[in-house]
């Protein structure tokens, strides 16, 4: 009798992992452009997760977790979240706006008693908005050598006068986050992690999204790296704990995604997914397309996208949101990189959207090219080379580092990538027959689609 139980249950098992495996599309030209993009950036791993209307559709690691030992990268390997950590504590703020149990006008002394006198009067708007006035940091570095046990020590770190009045400009402040995670703790009369565990990760089911302590990491935790020149280092865990809230957990792309599925199903609810996502105004009237830390923008296709990225010590991660199809995607690169992210993610989600495949158009084409950059604001004049037969080409530059030998692909639609140590970038081929196209750099925070921008680098 227990050999048939044992049998049934295997036979279940077996199934279910087919089932599984089938569940998960192929998506070869996916596969053939983030494999070249591994080699033309040198990187040692990258997991991708996409999800649409909270179902998991794509997960899957390139590369390397650990290159010493040849262990591959998972989506599931857990990585530092970087900057993303800020967006996974504003979800905690989403739920409590959600249940009416904080308000984001009020002064931050409302739910911080403690607070220093010269930050009491701020906000939790200004403060997740990046418009509040405080330093990025403290200074110096010894600070930074310890393991803080609670968020009230971290948000004692900084004792800078503001640095402008409140809502007069933007600038970035991961500390701000430690007196939005004090906030939350005196909303919700939690420690800001019990508070998280409970009431965000338990609920989504985000098992694998924890705040680091680099004493307590397993095998399930990727090595991190960062470029020395232009080899991977394996990088030297420093504490993360100072920063917990704006940069200080791990996580996995899946993870990441799930947590996207409380924004649309009702976890968060639709007012207070609106408050969160709708652009800050400053005294003077611009917009600063951030709202309660998620940023606005429009991707290569003119997508509307809610956003977030992040890049620290031996990591770079982006997770973002397609209000109009449902859908998310989360990268995780395990090295401190600047590689444009976000128009990474934005190609790799147009591939995953359209289900494109490997299209070969019949030409062959090889020409001798002029290019223009735009980059760092300066125009300046350069040559190289431009081929294309089949399915792919490439773009060879010996005066433009990062786009010194840039393999091409098409995507469909008239549409192109070039393969970047950048990056993957979207490339308009105003006419491949004569090498003429444009090569659109764009970050964040758009407002009007880039390809109606000034492209950053113009061939023919």
């Amino acid at each position: 009798m227990k050999s048939i139980i044992a049998f049934h249950i295997f036979l279940i098992l077996l199934i279910s992992g087919t089932t599984t495996l089938q569940a998960q599309q192929a998506y070869p030209l996916l596969d053939t452009i983030v494999t070249s993009f591994l080699e033309t950036a040198n990187l040692p791993g990258i997991s991708i997760a996409v999800s649409q209307d909270e179902q998991l559709i794509y997960a899957k690691g390139y590369g390397y977790a650990d290159l010493e030992n040849k262990i591959p990268m998972t989506p599931h390997m857990q990585l530092r979240t970087a900057s993303v950590a800020k967006v996974i504590t504003t979800t905690a703020l989403g739920k409590l706006l959600s249940e009416g149990a904080i308000d984001l006008d009020v002064p931050i002394k409302t739910y911080v008693p403690y607070i220093d006198t010269q930050y009491e009067h701020l906000i939790l708007r200004q403060l997740t908005g990046h418009t509040s006035g405080m330093a990025h940091r403290p200074k110096g570095n010894a600070y930074k050598k310890k393991q803080y046990t609670s968020i009230k020590e971290s948000t004692q770190l900084l004792k800078a006068p503001l640095l402008f009045e409140p809502d007069t400009q933007y600038q970035y402040s991961t500390h701000a986050f430690n007196l939005v995670a004090a906030a939350i703790e005196g909303s919700s009369g939690q420690p800001f992690d019990t508070y998280l565990e409970e009431h965000v990760f338990t609920p989504l089911g985000m098992q694998q999204t924890f705040p680091e302590n680099i004493k307590q990491l397993s095998e399930k935790d990727a090595q991190l790296y960062y470029h020395k020149k232009e080899k991977l280092v394996k990088e030297k865990l420093t504490n993360a704990s100072y920063k917990l809230a704006g940069a200080g957990f791990r996580s996995t792309p899946t993870d990441l995604v799930k947590m996207m599925h409380g924004y649309t199903n009702g976890f968060i609810t639709p007012q207070a997914k609106e408050t969160l996502f709708k652009s800050h105004q400053l005294k003077d009237g611009t917009t600063t397309q951030v709202g309660i830390t998620w940023r606005s923008s429009v991707d290569a296709f003119g997508y509307k996208v809610i956003e977030h990225a992040g890049s620290w010590r031996g990591t770079r991660t982006v997770v973002v949101h397609y209000p109009k199809d449902n859908l998310n995607i989360a990268i995780m690169i395990n090295a401190d990189s600047q590689i444009l992210i976000e128009e990474t993610a934005h190609l790799l989600a147009y591939l995953i959207r359209n289900h494109n495949t490997s299209t070969d158009l019949p030409l062959d084409v090889h020409k001798k090219v002029s290019l223009t950059s735009r980059l760092n604001n300066e125009v300046t004049q350069h040559s190289g080379e431009f081929r294309y037969q089949g399915n792919q080409g490439m773009l060879t530059v010996d005066t433009i580092g990062f786009i010194s030998s840039a393999p091409i692909y098409y995507i469909g639609n008239q549409h192109y990538v070039a393969i970047t140590k950048a990056g993957i970038l979207y490339l308009q081929m105003t006419d491949i027959e004569y090498a003429q196209g444009d090569l659109f750099i764009y970050h964040t925070r758009h407002k009007i689609a880039p390809l109606e921008q000034t492209p950053m680098i113009s061939f023919k």
